[in-house]
């Protein structure tokens, strides 16, 4: 009986034992799956983070060209580039201050075609930039070349950074500019955007890797990555950032996506380019140590404390997670059913229009489409299902008048994502058919392309039947003549007075001025006056009134 009792408690203790193990290992492989979840969440949050920094710059920068484009197009701004004078100058210099504090930006100016500032908003301070010359700046010979440019740098008078934002200036001339107008923005709307809860250090480098913007102060003017000797070299030609020097801050990469700075702590990179500042990135150090604290503490403690509880109420465990997973199933199964519910009216919708819908993914693929689009352009239903936009360009451009404009303008739109389009098509058939394309947006960001054809085909044979008729009117219109007014008759020989004072017979007058065409009889009362006496007319009345 011992025995028995002695192999139970063993068989007791092999299984409790086991399941303390099972524990144990379902436990470090649960806490190391979690702690790699959520890394990986946050750093996709850190990657969303950084995305939405490029396109606040991105967005900030297409609003200030738009402010300096509409200044450069002022008649006044323009005034002083062509004839001088004070009083012109005086003019600019009001309109610049009324920008600067419109637009809440450092300087406005305004450059000759030699390059010497000739008016300014800082033109009574000490560091004042009229009768500075700033040709040398890339953002005076971009635009003295007809192009808008962005360019940033530290101020040579100011030594202050800024974004500068230039725009040619025009005359009546549009082959070559009059001078240049810059606005200055200063960084401060930037960097506050710098300062939000990255859980990292932020940083804007240039293309040489040297740091021009940053949430930590002590690394601006640092060479992010160490740099060569030729990239400083370079730096230094340029007085982009002054004449140095330029430090290097240490950090180095040790892997594809990891860093580590001179004090040995590691950050996972985030790097996004700056697609309207060529070779500008933006970068977040996701600092590993900031992470660790922030979830791998928490969670090794929350994790202890649900083993200790795993093996009181294991079952009720058991029971809540299949609650969970069979719930999560069921939001799932319902986000599916109300995806393919908004599918199906997106699909309703672009049946119900009028137009023909064609749109495009950035890839080139076709994500959607509607049945008057494949009828218009009679494309057949395979080709529509490979969902390929060249296999479908390639299938319409046979029934075209211009194939080689229509390819060309497909190309120049995808090659412009931004870019919208309007134009009208000829087919070899007669058909007339309204193009119109503009980007798909998703939350800012391009996703695709939009194209929506209108055949306007009896519109247009409408519109010239009745510029026909127009024509055929004008011409009937123009070869009425008509007699208007008071018409000055002499009482007694009847003869009219015409403008020039000359009295004409009235067959004549009425002749002149309409189309009525006379001939020439004389009425009884006058026949009895001229003929009465005479024997042969008093016998051809008789025969008359005999007749009658």
């Amino acid at each position: 009986m011992k025995k028995v009792n002695l192999d139970l408690r063993t068989l007791f203790l092999i299984l409790s034992l086991m399941a303390v193990l099972s524990v144990g290992v379902g436990g470090s492989l649960y806490y190391s799956a979690v702690k790699n979840s959520l890394f990986e969440a946050v750093h996709q949050k850190a990657e969303e983070q950084v995305n939405d920094l490029r396109n606040e710059i991105d967005s900030y920068k297409t609003w200030s060209l738009k402010s300096v484009k509409f200044l450069s197009n002022l008649k006044p701004i323009k005034q002083p580039l062509i004839s001088g004078g004070v009083i012109a100058l005086s003019e600019v210099n009001i309109i610049l201050d009324s920008f600067r504090d419109d637009l809440n930006v450092s300087v406005c100016y305004l450059i000759d075609p030699s390059g010497k500032t000739i008016a300014s908003t800082n033109r009574d301070t000490a560091t004042s930039f009229v009768g500075k010359n700033y040709g040398f700046r890339p953002y005076f010979k971009e635009a003295m070349q007809g192009r808008p440019s962005v360019y940033m740098a530290l101020g040579i008078t100011s030594k202050k950074r800024g974004i500068y934002f230039s725009h040619p200036v025009y005359g009546e001339e549009k082959d070559k500019p009059l001078g240049v107008v810059v606005i200055k923005a200063s960084l401060e709307t930037i960097e506050k955007q710098f300062q939000k809860n990255f859980d990292g250090i932020v940083l804007m480098t240039d293309p040489h890797g040297l740091i021009f913007v940053s949430s930590r102060k002590d690394w601006l003017y640092n060479f992010l990555w160490k740099a060569s000797s030729e990239t400083v070299l370079d730096l230094t030609k340029t007085k982009q950032f002054g004449e140095g020097p330029w430090n290097w801050t240490g950090t180095k990469i040790f892997d594809e996506e990891n860093a580590v700075d001179k004090l040995g702590n590691k950050y996972k990179i985030h790097q996004q380019q700056l697609d309207t500042y060529p070779g500008w990135q933006l970068t977040l150090l996701h600092s590993h140590i900031w992470l660790i604290k922030r979830i791998a503490g928490p969670l090794s403690r929350t994790i202890g404390i649900s083993a200790v509880l795993l093996f009181l109420c294991f079952g009720v465990i058991v029971f809540f997670l299949f609650r969970k997973a069979n719930n999560e199933i069921v939001q799932r199964k319902k986000a599916e059913k109300e995806q393919k519910l908004s599918l199906s009216r997106l699909q309703a919708t672009l049946e119900s229009t009028t137009d023909a819908i064609l749109v495009v993914d950035s890839d080139g693929k076709t994500t959607a489409s509607n049945e008057l689009f494949a009828k218009m352009w009679k494309i057949p239903v395979d080709i529509i299902n490979t969902r390929d936009d060249d296999k479908a360009l390639a299938y319409v451009l046979d029934q075209l008048k211009n194939p080689d404009s229509f390819i060309q303008k497909v190309k120049a739109l995808y090659a412009d994502p931004e870019a919208e389009s309007f134009d009208t098509l000829e087919f070899k058939n007669g058909r007339i058919v309204e193009r119109y394309s503009q980007s798909q947006k998703l939350d800012e960001q391009i996703i695709g392309r939009v194209w929506s054809f209108r055949d306007i085909t009896e519109r247009e044979l409408a519109q010239k039947k009745r510029e026909s008729l127009i024509v055929d009117l004008k011409k009937a219109l123009d070869e009425v003549k008509t007699l208007q007014g008071i018409l000055p008759i002499c009482s007694h020989c009847k003869q009219i007075r015409d403008d020039k004072g000359y009295w004409n017979k009235i067959e004549t007058y009425i002749g002149e001025h309409s189309q009525a065409e006379f001939s020439h009889g004389m009425c009884p009362d006058c026949s009895d006056k001229l003929y009465g006496d005479e024997d042969w007319y008093t016998e051809m009345k008789k025969e008359d009134e005999l007749k009658e």
